[in-house]
């Protein structure tokens, strides 16, 4: 039997808190909205609803769970968004994290496009996560559509180096793992600039780790790298 089948899958430790956020030149747009909260404000105008979009693991969850704890945001989970009677609501304030995962469901997407108006009638606020732009969401219902193309939609960008090296240190960091100064050097110039693929290597590197009984080296992560190719 393979020694890997022995590995324990222990919870990891992830942290949402704010001084656990990691800002960089990638995600500063996105954190200028956050920070500059309740003041929305474009060209003069006042808007209610901010989308922040990008790839999976570039901290949208996290920076939206920031505001949460600064606006007192109810998150709402999109597949029981029609079940929810937001009159009741003391706060009119929100978040609806993966939108565009679900835009295709005629039933959400009425109901969002209700919780919008709503929400703006009230004088609240709307927080809105999803993979990609508005424009690319190819909604069936053309009011909706309009509203969030209006909508502040802000990118997280891929990882630079200074943020790249900062997710990698809290990834193992919330797996309880030290790692060794030169084998973050030798990682960074090699590993794949985007977020889900960065999660998914600190996984096999950490699951080789504790499979072997070993410390991490750059050998071992060598080979983590070389069978990923």
């Amino acid at each position: 039997m393979n020694k890997e089948q022995f590995t324990l899958n222990w919870p990891i430790n992830e942290t949402f808190a704010e001084e656990d956020f990691l800002p960089s030149d990638s995600n500063q747009y996105a954190v200028k909205w956050i920070d500059s909260w309740p003041a929305w404000q474009r060209g003069g105008d006042d808007f209610h609803c901010l989308i922040i979009y990008g790839p999976s693991g570039c901290g949208k969850t996290h920076l939206s769970h920031v505001w949460q704890k600064m606006s007192a945001a109810e998150l709402v989970d999109i597949e029981k968004l029609s079940e929810i009677d937001f009159i009741l609501a003391e706060n009119f304030v929100f978040i609806i994290e993966n939108v565009d995962d679900h835009i295709l469901n005629s039933k959400i997407v009425e109901s969002l496009f209700h919780l919008y108006n709503w929400v703006k009638e009230q004088g609240g606020y709307l927080l809105l996560t999803a993979k990609r732009h508005p424009k690319n969401w190819n909604i069936g219902l053309e009011d909706l559509s309009s509203r969030m193309l209006a909508s502040e939609a802000v990118e997280i960008k891929p990882p630079d180096d200074k943020l790249l090296q900062a997710i990698i240190i809290k990834q193992f960091s919330d797996r309880q793992v030290t790692l060794p100064k030169e084998v973050l050097k030798y990682l960074i110039p090699r590993v794949e600039r985007s977020f889900e693929s960065l999660a998914k290597l600190v996984h096999d590197i950490d699951q080789l780790s504790l499979a072997e009984k070993k410390k991490i080296t750059i050998p071992m992560v060598k080979r983590v790298l070389e069978k990923d190719e």
